[in-house]
């Protein structure tokens, strides 16, 4: 199956996590870190449920999947304890036009969940489509070697270059300008990874104080 490669933007937007499975979890944080609206659905509190929704930071109803939950959601991810009742949630979801993340279950999936590498801002998803999961997982532990946090300091360097860079009017100085800049930092990175952000931060600005007055 080919899949559509799509980043969302789910803060303060309604997720229910249908739960129960070994990465519950894991699920869970990674719906709390997008800062989404969650509410979960568990029997059974093994991941800290009661005291987060004390806190108010999901909504916790403590009893399994019916008919009707996923009125009203954005995206559902399911990872029950029983794979059996997915037919079900899946039924549900197409006829409400909600997106299923069906975890170990491709076959009753409408999206899935890739093996993430993030760096601040700088995010890798990695897939196999839901061929072998495992392999992801490995090819993510490769670039966690590949990519260490001065990546993400990087990102956030050229974010703030953006406004200045902006105010060049025309789109192909603007594109040109970016890739001779990106390419000297990664350079520098490829040669020193420890000590070349630093390097790259001096070259980078040498190279805007070359060009036009109004990137300065």
């Amino acid at each position: 199956m080919t899949y559509f490669p799509l980043m969302l933007n789910l803060r303060d937007r309604p997720v229910l996590l249908i739960a129960g499975g070994p990465e519950t979890g894991a699920k869970l944080q990674a719906l709390l870190e997008a800062q989404a609206q969650v509410t979960v659905l568990a029997e059974e509190d093994h991941w800290n449920l009661a005291d987060l929704a004390k806190e108010g930071r999901i909504r916790w109803l403590p009893r399994g999947y019916r008919e009707g939950d996923l009125e009203g959601f954005f995206l559902v991810v399911s990872h029950p304890r029983d794979k059996g009742i997915h037919p079900q949630v899946k039924a549900e979801a197409e006829r409400r036009r909600v997106f299923l993340v069906a975890v170990d279950d491709p076959k009753n999936a409408t999206a899935i969940l890739p093996a993430v590498v993030r760096r601040g801002e700088l995010v890798v998803a990695l897939s196999t489509s839901g061929a072998a999961p495992a392999l992801a997982v490995r090819l993510k532990e490769r670039f966690l070697r590949l990519l260490g946090p001065e990546y993400g300091e990087l990102v956030a360097y050229l974010r703030r270059l953006r406004p200045r860079i902006a105010e060049i009017p025309c789109f192909e100085e603007r594109k040109r300008l970016w890739y001779r800049l990106v390419d000297l930092a990664l350079e520098e990175l490829d040669l020193d990874p420890e000590a070349g952000l630093t390097r790259a931060k001096e070259k980078v600005e040498e190279v805007l104080a070359e060009v036009q007055p109004w990137t300065r």
